[in-house]
């Protein structure tokens, strides 16, 4: 059976769960492509019929995310700090660390065995790592972290408003027509009308997880933008106007 398909009955059975024995449910961490599955079933009304469904990176501006289903004696706040984890990463001897990235800190979670499902996003500047994670994996990493790359490091776990690595981004001012998704789309990655057209008709497209197939979509301010092949920003609206009519809208891409 498709990954995304057996995603989908994850996500229909942990909402019957929740909804019928009112006890806490929620997945592993979600791309964004699988928090597209939970969108759509969403949208369509494939869910019962509470409202206390949420999605929470840890973060502000978070990629991945975990898909939380809320019993009525619990509030947001509580299950988040139950269910998330924040851990963070330094160097032994900053003096003779390496440069590490997102992949070299990545790589050395997979190394002990994680599941990429249990690791939210991983911020890094170069040298230290901001790690979030389901709480059940916390005290695993920490026992068991002591290296990444060539780099021998220290972990210990943090509230989850302690994330002292913010994520980097580029801020772009670029001229556009119209907020038209494809427009948008073209400018910031100085790609063809033609091309960004086919990469949203073609699925390739995700707007705040959810996939849109129309080129005329008209971007609101706030929304995250995620292109395959490409990479990602956030749609921070309109600057200005031209005499000529067309747009100066601001952009936050993703580094």
């Amino acid at each position: 059976m498709d990954d995304l398909l057996l995603l989908e009955n994850r996500i229909k059975e942990l909402d019957k769960l929740c909804y019928q024995r009112d006890i806490l449910k929620c997945t592993g961490f979600l791309s964004l492509e699988e928090q597209a599955v939970y969108n759509k079933l969403s949208k369509a009304g494939l869910m019962t019929a509470h409202d206390r469904r949420f999605l929470e990176s840890g973060h502000e501006y978070g990629d991945r995310a975990v898909l939380f289903f809320l019993p009525d004696y619990m509030d947001r706040e509580t299950a988040i700090n139950e269910e998330l984890a924040l851990i963070k990463i330094e160097p032994v001897n900053s003096k003779f660390s390496d440069e590490l990235n997102h992949r070299d800190y990545l790589g050395a979670l997979m190394n002990l065995g994680i599941e990429r499902s249990l690791i939210g996003d991983i911020l890094t500047d170069g040298h230290s790592a901001c790690i979030f994670c389901l709480r059940d994996i916390a005290d695993f990493i920490l026992s068991e972290l002591f290296r990444v790359k060539h780099t021998s490091v220290s972990c210990s776990i943090a509230g989850l408003s302690e994330c002292n690595i913010e994520q980097r981004f580029e801020d772009l001012n670029v001229n556009v027509a119209s907020e038209r998704l494809d427009a948008v789309i073209s400018s910031v990655w100085n790609i063809s009308r033609t091309v960004s057209a086919s990469l949203i008709q073609k699925e390739a497209v995700l707007v705040d997880g959810r996939y849109v197939t129309q080129s005329g979509y008209s971007l609101k301010s706030g929304e995250r933008v995620s292109v395959r092949g490409h990479g990602k920003f956030v749609y921070c609206g309109m600057d200005r106007s031209t005499k000529k009519g067309r747009l100066y809208v601001k952009v936050k891409k993703y580094i």
